[in-house]
């Protein structure tokens, strides 16, 4: 199905700060969402979430740097910690003072670590399957880990831009519960853009090969005090985030809600099941206060 929001690089606002040009879909009124995808992907990812909500909430979906359109100076930090620093910025950039946050993969570390940064700032957080503590970068993506470092991993992902089938049959199998569910319109989305140049190859390589746990390891002791509640809505059959780790953000989180499991779902099930995803943080976002 094609999102009827207009996801085209000349539609995306572009915010300079000191960080660079920051791509970004907003659209909507209402509460402020920030939404924050994870490897390989864009605001893109978040297209069912924006259609759902724009009627009710200002919807605002980031490109990351070294991801989407987003244009990072050169041989910038784009680490988490710095992703973090650069939407609050552009947050700042664009007048939004509190906000909800949205998270998957990646973007749940840039997404906590926003959060003890700014915790008067930040009004709730949904999260999805994520990197978490020392949880990452999992052992199952060490063999990518290897080609970024490499300098080879955004060409590989790129050769499945005319290879579609390919990701069908490989990668998407990790990802989705149903291989072929990311069209060649989603991956022309999230693909093209990160191969569109050499820089932006290194720079992709650069945040998948350079990840380091420790960013989330030492936020810790804040983490366990933030006084923000959390809607956690988790698939079990994620091979790179077992259900262990909602459990462990349960734990960690004061104003955490019971974790909704998803029986059988995977890392991408936001999207890819996206009407069960938003009715559970349709439920959440209504009973707060």
């Amino acid at each position: 199905m094609a999102s009827e929001i207009d996801f085209s690089v000349d539609a995306r606002a572009q915010v300079k700060t000191s960080f660079g040009s920051t791509a970004l879909v907003d659209v909507g009124r209402g509460l402020p969402t920030v939404f924050i995808h994870g490897v390989g992907q864009s605001a893109y990812f978040w297209r069912y979430q924006l259609e759902a909500f724009q009627d009710q909430r200002r919807c605002i979906a980031v490109d990351l740097m070294a991801h989407g359109y987003t244009e990072a100076l050169p041989d910038t930090d784009v680490s988490f910690r710095e992703q973090a620093n650069m939407i609050l910025a552009v947050l700042d950039e664009m007048h939004v003072g509190r906000f909800d946050l949205v998270l998957n993969d990646s973007g749940g570390a840039v997404g906590q670590i926003m959060a003890v940064n700014a915790p008067d700032r930040v009004r709730s957080i949904v999260f999805s399957n994520c990197d978490v503590h020392d949880n990452w970068p999992p052992e199952t993506l060490n063999e990518i880990r290897t080609a970024a470092q490499e300098g080879k991993f955004a060409d590989q992902i790129g050769s499945f831009l005319n290879n579609v089938e390919g990701f069908h049959t490989t990668t998407a199998r990790l990802l989705y519960n149903d291989p072929t569910f990311p069209t060649p319109e989603a991956l022309q989305a999230h693909v093209a853009p990160i191969v569109s140049s050499p820089e932006r190859k290194a720079a992709f390589n650069r945040y998948v090969g350079m990840q380091d746990h420790l960013q989330l390891v030492e936020i810790e002791d804040k983490l366990r005090q933030l006084q923000i509640p959390a809607c956690i809505v988790w698939g079990n059959a994620d091979p790179f985030f077992p259900i262990e780790w909602a459990n462990w953000l349960y734990d960690a989180l004061p104003l955490a809600q019971d974790v909704i499991e998803l029986d059988g779902y995977m890392l991408f099930h936001p999207e890819e099941h996206h009407d069960i995803f938003n009715s559970h943080i349709g439920r959440f976002w209504s009973g707060l206060k």
